[in-house]
């Protein structure tokens, strides 16, 4: 069973598995998380200055522009590679998001 649920028309980002639990017909896709997809919506945080690293702590080489456009957690991940800054704060890409607004 499908639920209305009543939210302000704002536009908000949910995971992408949202939508089999809600009433689809209600949600206008306006768009997404994506690396390399400007979608009118401004990047709200900027990782270029991160180095990627493993769990090990060993640096892979890459830089945090990749993790750009994602939607990132801060914290350092219980598996999989994490970014961190030269001031120690760690963020991880989690999981794609949807942007949605209410019809």
């Amino acid at each position: 069973m499908k639920y209305r649920i009543k939210i302000s028309n704002f536009t908000f980002g949910v995971p992408v598995n949202f939508l089999d639990k809600y009433n689809p017909e209600q949600f206008e896709i306006v768009g997404a998380t994506q690396r390399g997809c400007h979608d009118g919506f401004p990047d709200t945080a900027i990782y270029d200055s991160y180095k990627e690293y493993t769990q090990e702590g060993t640096t892979t080489g890459s830089s945090g522009k990749k993790t750009n456009e994602n939607a990132n957690l801060v914290g350092k991940p219980a598996k999989g590679n994490y970014f961190m800054n030269s001031c120690g704060k760690c963020v991880y890409s989690a999981y794609s998001r949807l942007f949605i607004k209410n019809k």
